[in-house]
């Protein structure tokens, strides 16, 4: 008995070894990066970012307007504590940050070039359309009737409508409209998709994940301000994802300079619900 304990010991430990050599991790370092609340920092990607994630609510991640390989970083407030900041783009390069607050930092702009391999490449399961399929796609649904008519978030006499999901080539397409009812213009500072727990338990870290729209197309020719009286109608397309029903997809707009912020909560009952554009 004593024979077959001591042979099993053996095997075990002899299989942990061998699996301890065929897994080992690459390690990735992360980078120190410096935000403050008052001034941005600018990240320039050799090529178009995928997906943000922030380890917490603590700093604001935003593509900047009409490119798709810069991302601006801000602290939300004072003296945030240390959080992480991931960026994976489009070649497969996946970027590690360490995020720091700084009142004063001392670079505001950081710039990679192909050959500045920072990470490690990750495989992507399919490619996206290109830039004029996508557009077309958008113009298709916008000539469509709208879908949904009651899921809104109205605050100020500003409010924003989701009035459809649609779906082709494993691309998902919200069509988003923002009506605004005042007299004064109403210009939008950020639009944001992110993934979001319906529950969160006390002292965990903030489950978030940012959704990068891969194109958004409006047939107007201001797509950050909707003027006095008036409404604009947007198609945003993101990679296709699904959720479990623990988790809800939230749309938000801020005001630039104001305090008009809009959000809707999108459930996994409504995304099923997507309709497919050959439809």
């Amino acid at each position: 008995m004593k024979t077959i304990q001591l042979a099993i010991i053996s095997l075990l430990l002899i299989s942990s070894k061998g699996l301890g050599q065929s897994t080992s991790p690459t390690i990735l370092p992360s980078y120190p990066l410096s935000v403050t609340h008052q001034k941005t920092t600018t990240l320039i990607f050799p090529y178009a970012i995928k997906s943000v994630d922030r380890g917490s609510q603590d700093i604001l991640a935003q593509k900047a307007s009409g490119v798709e390989n810069v991302l601006w970083i801000k602290a939300a407030q004072k003296q945030i504590e240390q959080t992480n900041l991931t960026v994976i783009t489009t070649d497969g390069n996946v970027y590690s940050y360490l995020v720091n607050y700084a009142s004063n930092p001392t670079v505001l702009t950081l710039s990679y070039s192909a050959s500045n391999q920072l990470s490690e490449k990750v495989h992507f399961s399919e490619m996206h359309p290109n830039q004029s399929q996508l557009k077309a796609t958008c113009q298709q649904i916008l000539a469509r009737r709208k879908l949904f008519r009651r899921k809104k978030d109205s605050h100020f006499g500003i409010s924003l409508h989701l009035e459809g999901i649609y779906i082709q080539d494993e691309v998902l397409y919200y069509r988003i409209r923002l009506h605004n009812q005042t007299a004064i213009n109403y210009t939008i500072d950020q639009l944001r998709f992110s993934i979001h727990d319906k529950k969160q338990a006390k002292r965990t870290a903030t489950q978030e994940q940012e959704l990068s729209p891969i194109y958004i197309y409006s047939a107007a020719d201001s797509t950050e301000t909707i003027k006095a009286h008036s409404q604009q109608t947007w198609v945003v397309a993101l990679d296709k994802f699904t959720i479990p029903d623990q988790k809800y997809v939230l749309i938000e707009t801020n005001e630039k300079n104001g305090g008009k912020h809009l959000h809707l909560q999108i459930k996994n009952r409504t995304l099923v619900k997507a309709i497919p554009i050959g439809n």
